[in-house]
């Protein structure tokens, strides 16, 4: 933990010096140049676009289905900062700008050539093959539409294009480029509304019930005005959820929601806007959306209510957190809903109070306890302790875990070893804001000790593994869901495949490919060597393939080369390929 935010406070100090030193002049929003050479800028993905667990912190701009694009630095500057990475944003460069911004560029495929022996000389300085690197001040200057790079399909992405950004420098607070009129993409088009929901909430013991009181589908859309074919019911306090969309010209996906008003008989209630958030506020996605129904659409599912105080940098107003008490009386809702762009759609619809209409009286599991979220909990059943940390939670609920009776239906692979019961760890539909801690006892051969790790029985009827230690006749690792867990072992060597047979001559070759896999505990490290010498690998985590390019400089050419792979999987467990080319 302090080593980490050490990392973070020299980050937040480099990026305001180098800023400091750049000063001198001011751009504006409007003044920013375009980040690709191409005659039109167009997103796949705008700013603020809702996952299952995090919105997109950038737009993609479409480079035609290709790589290769040039790449620009939207603004005077200099590189503070580079990474290689094979998830994430893969190849990416960070520039400083002026105006204390910085602009990010991601999944590139090539550097600029100053910038690629830069780098290729710290990789092979620090034999790393995923870095990040900050140069030092005045090293790489870059002038507004000088080429940066070419854009690319490196790291987390299913197909060519660039990821771009812009940061406030000190605080690294990610901004809307579209809302703010950096740039402008061709969009006429208002936002789609399909339908409302109302959820009651009450208190029992401390702890929120939420209770789905109704949904109700949007009906016209004509001028993009909506309403609902009849009055919604509201049988007590609670809040609205909304199903919304947007579009943009020539696009065929679904687009982010900027801005959603709340108003009850003409006030404001709540206002969401998303505008910008820092990378440790990301998270709140989970609590802003419907997390349930939100993963089986590709439409925005939003929750117009505060269901944590950390997420309140998304509401600029929040009158009672959104809350709705119908006994009060009102009459009538509206929902506007805005794009990036300016446009907008309105949902507008009367409403009545039948308290008669609520749903049955909640139950409370005999076997659950109330967690205050904002304190430490632990629990131990039946051979498995759960920690929960302060603050892991969202909200107080009342939580559940139990040894199941049996073992559920899993496919369990080849030198896959279950070593516990499994246990139902509350309820997979309630996200966690950070991991707790779980504990299985278990009767672990030695043998297996060091090939421990955690599994969570996923929707598929697979295993999925995290981490673990087993210590004291328990294997211990964190979970960052709930779900049904079990202590497992992980004995089977990861899958190395080449993509050329040993000996081969390669002379009119630009590399050798490898497949690399791993069934259960996945791929956790890599490395080759050439002729006993360390050299760079590129990860396609896409595809499943590891890379190396030739470097004859470090390898020399003319003779044959014995290269050497080291593929180790999470669980500790390594292949080890040998094999030789000519070159």
């Amino acid at each position: 933990m302090v080593r980490t935010g050490c990392r973070r406070l020299r980050l937040s100090v480099g990026v305001c010096l180098v800023c400091a030193a750049l000063q001198g002049g001011t751009a504006h929003a409007q003044d920013y140049g375009k980040p690709l050479d191409m005659p039109v800028l167009q997103s796949s993905s705008n700013f603020g676009k809702l996952r299952s667990t995090r919105f997109h912190s950038g737009v993609d701009f479409r480079t035609g289905g290709v790589e290769g694009k040039r790449v620009l630095a939207v603004e005077d500057g200099q590189i503070y900062r580079i990474g290689v990475k094979p998830y994430g944003y893969g190849n990416v460069v960070y520039v400083a700008h002026p105006d204390g911004n910085i602009s990010v560029y991601g999944h590139l495929s090539k550097f600029t050539p100053e910038v690629e022996a830069y780098v290729r000389s710290e990789r092979y300085r620090q034999q790393r093959n995923d870095i990040d690197l900050f140069p030092e001040a005045g090293r790489f200057p870059v002038k507004r539409g000088e080429v940066i790079g070419l854009s690319g399909n490196s790291g987390n992405s299913f197909g060519p294009h660039l990821h771009f950004e812009i940061r406030e420098g000190a605080s690294q607070r990610t901004v809307n480029p579209i809302a703010r009129g950096y740039y402008r993409v061709k969009d006429d088009l208002p936002p789609r509304i399909f339908g409302v929901s109302y959820y009651l909430v009450d208190t029992l013991m401390g702890v929120p019930v939420h209770t789905l009181a109704g949904r109700a589908a949007a009906i016209g859309g004509s001028g993009a005005r909506y309403t609902l074919e009849a009055p919604m019911v509201l049988p007590g306090r609670g809040y609205f959820c909304v199903e919304t969309m947007d579009r943009k010209n020539d696009v065929s996906g679904s687009m982010a929601t900027y801005r959603i008003v709340l108003s009850v008989d003409g006030q404001t209630r709540l206002e969401y806007l998303m505008d910008g958030f820092t990378f440790g506020e990301n998270h709140f996605a989970k609590v802003l959306s419907d997390y349930v129904l939100n993963g089986t659409t590709s439409n925005d599912i939003f929750r117009l209510a505060v269901l944590n105080e950390g997420a309140m940098p998304f509401y600029p107003r929040a009158v009672g957190r959104g809350l709705i008490d119908p006994a009060s009386g009102i009459d009538e809702v509206r929902i506007e809903v805005e794009d990036d762009s300016g446009n907008t759609a309105v949902l507008t619809f009367p409403v009545t109070y039948d308290p008669s209409a609520a749903a049955a009286t909640v139950s409370i599991p005999t076997d659950a306890e109330a967690v205050d979220f904002r304190r430490h909990y632990s629990r131990t059943t039946d051979g498995l302790k759960v920690t929960i940390p302060a603050g892991a939670l969202y909200e107080s609920l009342f939580y559940e875990q139990e040894k199941l009776s049996g073992r559920p239906a899993v496919t369990v692979g080849k030198g896959t070893h279950i070593l516990s019961d499994f246990y139902a760890v509350h309820d997979a539909s309630v996200p966690l804001q950070a991991p707790v801690t779980l504990s299985f006892r278990a009767d672990v051969p030695e043998e297996l000790r060091e090939r421990v790790v955690i599994a969570r029985l996923t929707d598929k009827g697979r295993l999925a593994a995290a981490p673990a230690k087993y210590a004291d006749g328990a294997v211990t690792g964190r979970a960052s869901l709930f779900g049904i867990w079990c202590a497992a072992a992980d004995t089977v060597n990861p899958t190395v495949t080449p993509s050329f047979r040993s000996g081969t001559d390669m002379s009119g070759e630009r590399r050798i490919g490898f497949r690399i896999s791993d069934d259960f505990s996945g791929v956790a490290s890599y490395s080759a060597t050439v002729d006993g010498e360390w050299v760079m690998l590129e990860h396609d985590t896409v595809h499943g393939m590891l890379y190396h390019y030739f470097d004859d400089e470090v390898c020399g050419t003319g003779r044959r080369h014995e290269v050497e792979l080291r593929v180790t999987d999470g669980a500790g467990n390594t292949a080890v390929y040998r094999g030789s080319y000519y070159r």
